[in-house]
């Protein structure tokens, strides 16, 4: 079982927030299954991808059975790029530029929320890649 903490995505102009109950992905087997074979999440629900450092590489669906954002994020929390992860598909989704965390949550829901690009994760103390 993953731990399970919550966070607060707050809109760059800090006019709006929402806020999640997400498990944290801080190890590389946890990092590699993530929200496989799931086969729903609850919208307030999603999963943190902690890294050691700055990272480039993409992410994909394989073995995810429910449309997800993929939102990469800086090492501070902003929301530099946000992905559509369509189920089961074998692209990888790359950001163009280096990213520390990563936040999966239902398809749509950042445009749901009126959230996206610039944006940010709070991400929460003591959260660090093992």
């Amino acid at each position: 079982m993953l731990p399970i903490t919550q966070l607060t995505v707050t809109s760059a102009d800090g006019e709006s927030s929402v806020t999640l109950t997400v498990e944290i992905a801080n190890r590389s087997d946890q990092r590699q299954r993530g929200l496989m074979f799931r086969e729903s999440m609850d919208e307030l629900a999603g999963m943190l991808f902690v890294f050691p450092g700055d990272r480039s590489g993409g992410f994909w669906m394989r073995n995810t059975l429910i449309p997800l954002d993929i939102a990469y994020l800086g090492a501070d929390g902003t929301v530099l790029e946000i992905v559509h992860g369509v189920p089961l598909s074998l692209d990888i989704l790359t950001p163009t530029q280096p990213y520390r965390y990563t936040l999966e949550v239902n398809g749509g829901w950042f445009e749901r929320q009126g959230l996206g690009v610039g944006d940010v994760v709070a991400i929460p103390a003591g959260v660090e890649a093992r």
